[in-house]
C-alpha cells in the first residue's frame, strides 16, 4: 500500500504484507499501542535509526511503499521465521549495514538455535501467546539484527502480553561495546504445536506462530540539510553574526560556547562583513561560519567561513581575523602592511594579489616577521600565498607557499 513511509507505523498502512503476520498496531485512535512506539521517537531524537537512500532519490519507485522500504519484517515462508528488508541504520552515530544492507535482505528464525536471539527462551505452552522485539544493533557478526522474546500470557486471561525490555538496557546479553538500538518491529506470536522445522517439542524451537507483524521503524533524517539565517535583528535582518562570541550572545543572553569547559563545534548559516576601508562582495550575503578549538582554554577557540571569501581594497593596513574575507585583492595606493588579529586554525591559508604597478606591501607571518610582497613588476608579480602552520590565541605563526 503507498503511503507516507512512516505510515507503516503510524496507521499500520501495510495491506500488501505477506504471510500471516498482519497489521493492527498503530497511533490511531481506537487501536493499541506497544512501548516501542515511544521508546523509538527517543532513539530517533538521539539521532538513532534508519537512513533512506530513497528519502532524497525522487522518483524511488519504494519511497511512498513503507512495505518495501529498509527494515520492514514480514513472516515468510513458515509461521516461525521473518525476512527482514536490508539498509542501513545510524547508531551511537555510526553507521551499520543490517539484513543484507540495502537490496539485500535476512531469514531469522524465531528460536534457541538462532544467532540473532538476545538470550535462550522457553517455549510457548498451549493457550499462549507473546511478543517479540525486533532490532537493529551493533551485532556485526549477525547482520546487526537481534531479536528479544518477552513473558508469555495465557491468551484466555484477556491479557495483552508485555513488550521485552532488557534490549533497552543491553542489546544482546553475551554483550556488545555499543548499548543503544532501535527497534524495528513488534511481533505479536501465539502457540503452535507444529511451532518449527521439528513439528514442535524440540530442544531448540519455541512452539509458536507469528500472527501479527507491528512496523516500528524511525527514520532518521536525511539531507538536505536546511540553515535558517542566524542575525542578532529581526527576521529578514542581514546584521552578520561571524564570531563564536557573537554567536554565544546573539538572542540577548550569552551562552556558554565561548567557555574554557566546552569541546563543541558549532556550523551556522549567517551573513558576511566588509573590514573597513574594503569592499566584500559577499557583504550582507549568505556566509557559512564553523567554530572549534585548537586547544584547552577558551582563547583557543576560532571561527573561520568555510568557503574562501574576497575582499578588494585600496588600503595601506588591513588586520584580518579567521571570520574574514582570506584572498585579497588589493590595489593600494601606499606602501601597503597585511596583519592578523585573534586565533587562526592550522591550514588557514590566506591568498594577497597586488595589482598595483609600485606600491609594495609586507605581510605579518608571526608577531615580529614579516614577508614582502612586491608590486606587479616584481618577481612575485604582487602575488603571495601563506597558510597557518601553528594555532594560537594571538599569535599564530603562518609560513609563505609562494
Amino acid at each position: 500500500m503507498t503511503g507516507n513511509p512512516l505510515s507503516g507505523h503510524t496507521a499500520a498502512n501495510q495491506a500488501s504484507m505477506t504471510g500471516s503476520g498482519v497489521f493492527t498496531d498503530s497511533l490511531k485512535d481506537g487501536q493499541h499501542i506497544t512501548s516501542p512506539s515511544l521508546t523509538n521517537m527517543l532513539e530517533g531524537v538521539h539521532g538513532n535509526g534508519i537512513i533512506l537512500e530513497e528519502d532524497t532519490a525522487g522518483t524511488a519507485s519504494s519511497r511512498n511503499t513503507p512495505e518495501d522500504l529498509p527494515g520492514v519484517c514480514e513472516q515468510d515462508t513458515n509461521t516461525y521465521s521473518i525476512r527482514i528488508v536490508g539498509g542501513h541504520a545510524v547508531l551511537d552515530g555510526v553507521l551499520y549495514k543490517f539484513a543484507g544492507g540495502p537490496g539485500g535482505s535476512q531469514l531469522v528464525e524465531f528460536s534457541n538455535a538462532s544467532a540473532h536471539k538476545r538470550a535462550s527462551y522457553s517455549a510457548l505452552s498451549s493457550g499462549q501467546e507473546a511478543l517479540i522485539v525486533v532490532y537493529v544493533s551493533t551485532d556485526t557478526a549477525n547482520q546487526c539484527i537481534t531479536w528479544e522474546l518477552g513473558s508469555a500470557v495465557t491468551t484466555a486471561s484477556n491479557t495483552y502480553p508485555t513488550t521485552p525490555s532488557a534490549f533497552l538496557s543491553n542489546p544482546k546479553s553475551s554483550g556488545l561495546d555499543v548499548t543503544q538500538s532501535v527497534v524495528l518491529a513488534v511481533i505479536r506470536v501465539v502457540y503452535s504445536a507444529t511451532g518449527g522445522p521439528d513439528g514442535g517439542g524440540g530442544t531448540n524451537y519455541l512452539d509458536l506462530s507469528i500472527s501479527e507483524s507491528n512496523d516500528k521503524r524511525v527514520f532518521v533524517r536525511p539531507t538536505p540539510l536546511y540553515l535558517s539565517p542566524v542575525t542578532s535583528g529581526a527576521v529578514g535582518a542581514t546584521t552578520p553574526v561571524d564570531s563564536h562570541t557573537e554567536l554565544d550572545a546573539y538572542n540577548q543572553d550569552t551562552g556558554n560556547l565561548s567557555t574554557a569547559a566546552c569541546r563543541f563545534g558549532a556550523l551556522w548559516q549567517s551573513f558576511g562583513a566588509q573590514i573597513t576601508s574594503t569592499t566584500a562582495g559577499d557583504n550582507g550575503k549568505d556566509v557559512l561560519y564553523y567554530s572549534g578549538t585548537f586547544g584547552a582554554n577558551a582563547a583557543d577557540r576560532y571561527t573561520r567561513s568555510v568557503f574562501d571569501r574576497v575582499l578588494t581594497s585600496t588600503a595601506t593596513s588591513i588586520d584580518l581575523t579567521a571570520a574574514d574575507a582570506n584572498i585579497l585583492v588589493l590595489t593600494p595606493s601606499g606602501t601597503f602592511t597585511i596583519t592578523t588579529s585573534g586565533p587562526f586554525p592550522a591550514g588557514y591559508i590566506i591568498e594577497i594579489k597586488n595589482t598595483h604597478g609600485s606600491n609594495t606591501g609586507t605581510f605579518a607571518l608571526t608577531n615580529s616577521t614579516t614577508s614582502a610582497i612586491g608590486d606587479t613588476a616584481d618577481a612575485d608579480g604582487g602575488y603571495a600565498r601563506f597558510v597557518c602552520t601553528v594555532s594560537h590565541a594571538t599569535d599564530p605563526t603562518f609560513v609563505r607557499l609562494q
